[in-house]
């Protein structure tokens, strides 16, 4: 998969308008901030316009690289709040308790900024988000990853601001632990695990169940309508987003796939052909980015990452992962930590 490749492509300039706030804050000239881009001020200052996502990560680039912040992602998610969002964020805070809300964010997730494919899974007692990297971020990575879980936890205080510290039981982020991690911990107040093999956020479902202030069933319905409607409009028209998503999201076999996306094997299999992909071409290079994502991020062995990416040997992994890069895991592991 390409760099800084998403499903669409495009993202709100509310995405970047948060960093030009961030700047005017720290004193960094806009023009500094905006260096190597095609972006204004005046454009990201139109909330009802879109960018590319890749003009994003320049200005995100450059942020980092000026702001005197140990962490970018946190400072910046001081200007990202629900209201951001427009009808979303309206819905979002009218929902009758944070359970629902939570449900309903994931359903709508195409309509917020993040680049991670975020996913749930619910049993009897909790709920479980996941975040999926679905593209190579480079160094803005842990820029975005901190952003997005401070979303969250800048959502839970918004909304309940009594409890939220009790409605995350654990959150595990694939990432190495900063040398200056206290003010992370400081920041969620939540059970942290750095070096995990995964991102994910775990809560109780009885925390999520206090009423929220701003329950609304009127708005909600209204909101909702609204939501439907955009999700229509920003809904990816690639064949091969589509089917990446859903390769990303666990389902593997083919057939399920079509069925999902409504159509028969042979159907779908003729739209890619016409985008110039195959399914065969797709799930390889998804392979190929999950193994590099276990390697960089996750502190799992190689016969773990190999096993887990349904390898039966460890060596025929090891062989077909140098095929890929020219290195062995190992190296890679090493090279990527360096």
């Amino acid at each position: 998969m390409k760099r800084w490749e998403t499903m669409d492509n495009l993202v709100s300039t509310m995405s970047v308008f948060p960093l030009l706030q961030c700047a005017a804050e720290e004193g960094i000239a806009v023009s500094d901030l905006l260096a190597g881009s095609q972006l204004t001020e005046s454009l990201l200052c139109d909330h009802e316009r879109t960018v590319p996502f890749d003009e994003e990560c320049v200005v995100v680039s450059n942020y980092m690289q000026l702001t005197r912040e140990p962490h970018p992602g946190l400072s910046a998610s001081a200007h990202y709040h629900y209201n951001c969002f427009g009808v979303l964020g309206a819905a979002l805070v009218s929902h009758p308790n944070m359970l629902e809300a939570c449900r309903f964010l994931v359903r709508y997730v195409a309509l917020t900024f993040t680049p991670f494919l975020v996913t749930t899974q619910e049993d009897e007692l909790t709920l479980c988000a996941r975040y999926l990297d679905r593209l190579d971020l480079g160094k803005c990575r842990e820029y975005y990853l901190l952003r997005d879980l401070a979303f969250v936890r800048n959502l839970c205080r918004e909304a309940d601001p009594d409890h939220w510290q009790q409605l995350v039981s654990r959150m595990d982020i694939a990432m190495p632990e900063p040398a200056d991690s206290q003010s992370i911990y400081d920041f969620f107040a939540w059970p942290i695990r750095f070096n995990a093999d995964e991102t994910l956020i775990e809560t109780h479902k009885s925390a999520l169940q206090q009423p929220l202030r701003l329950a609304n069933p009127m708005t909600l319905e209204l909101m909702v309508r609204q939501c439907d409607e955009l999700l229509v409009q920003r809904q990816p028209q690639s064949w091969r987003a589509r089917v990446e998503s859903l390769l990303l999201q666990g389902v593997m076999d083919l057939q399920l796939i079509a069925e999902q996306c409504c159509c028969s094997e042979r159907t779908l299999r003729r739209h890619l052909q016409r985008e110039g992909s195959s399914f065969q071409e797709i799930a390889l290079q998804l392979l190929q980015q999950r193994a590099m994502q276990y390697l960089k991020y996750s502190r799992l062995s190689v016969e773990v990452i190999a096993n887990r990416l349904g390898y039966s040997e460890t060596a025929a992994f090891a062989h077909a992962f140098k095929r890929w890069t020219g290195r062995t895991p190992s190296q890679y592991r090493t090279e990527a930590h360096d």
